[in-house]
């Protein structure tokens, strides 16, 4: 009768155990996705970081040279005579 026991024990602490790694490999897979749609969104927002610095460097290339070339547009009319 002993034995029999024992045997009970030991198949229920087998089916805990499989039961665990079923959840243990359900929670890696979902920890795997999880990782690869963060790395996704960092690369997306890198992406668009990226095009902000860009537009902020040609805005402030516009706000240079259009000064520039207002002022230098001036002294070619005036220069012409058509001022």
């Amino acid at each position: 009768m002993e034995d029999h026991r024992a045997h009970e024990r030991i198949t229920t602490l087998e089916q805990t155990m499989t039961a665990h790694m079923q959840s243990h490999s359900s929670i890696e897979l979902g920890i795997a996705e999880n990782t690869r749609l963060t790395k996704s969104v960092a690369a997306d927002t890198a992406e668009l970081v990226a095009l902000f610095k860009g537009i902020k460097g040609f805005r402030t290339l516009v706000m240079w040279a259009a000064p520039l070339i207002a002022a230098l547009m001036a002294l070619w009319a005036w220069a012409k005579g058509h001022v």
